[in-house]
């Protein structure tokens, strides 16, 4: 342990799962599995996928705090300086801890995606993200959507 009883090991690693390759036949996967460690099953469990070509879907469970934050937030700055994204998704709808970390790591997100020009969609859910955003009156600051799927259909029709 490191202090205030934080493991020495990593908390995350990254799978790349074999079954989710493009149909273009190039060898980047359209999914990745960032996952927390086994001694901490509530880390955070973070997914990566492309239902279409520029947009990216980020799909969180388990804990957005202080552990988890500094790799999601440098996982989204990733996904946000590649040359073709044109959308970014975050679904919260899994998350079962929400701190002020997590608050200032959506306003961060936002905030890159409007000086690229990128829409940013946030499915909060009905559980912590969402009482977090109405509690601290930031529900209306983002663009949210009821379900991954809403986001991604919008992001289609506005082609």
């Amino acid at each position: 342990e490191i202090g205030l009883g934080i493991p020495a090991e990593p908390l995350f690693r990254s799978v790349i799962e074999p079954a989710a390759r493009t149909g273009t036949g190039s060898s980047r996967p359209d999914s990745e599995l960032l996952t927390g460690s086994p001694a901490h099953p509530q880390a955070l469990r973070l997914r990566v996928h492309r239902p279409e070509p520029g947009v990216a879907v980020v799909l969180m469970s388990g804990e957005v705090d202080l552990a988890g934050a500094p790799r999601l937030n440098e996982l989204i700055r990733q996904r946000l300086t590649a040359a073709v994204l044109r959308a970014l998704v975050l679904d919260m709808s899994e998350v079962s801890f929400f701190g002020s970390a997590g608050l200032e790591l959506l306003l961060l997100a936002q905030s890159r995606c409007e000086s690229r020009g990128i829409p940013m969609y946030l499915v909060p859910g009905h559980g912590v993200v969402a009482r977090m955003l109405r509690l601290t009156g930031l529900a209306d600051r983002f663009a949210t959507r009821e379900t991954t799927a809403q986001a991604v259909a919008e992001l289609r029709g506005a082609r």
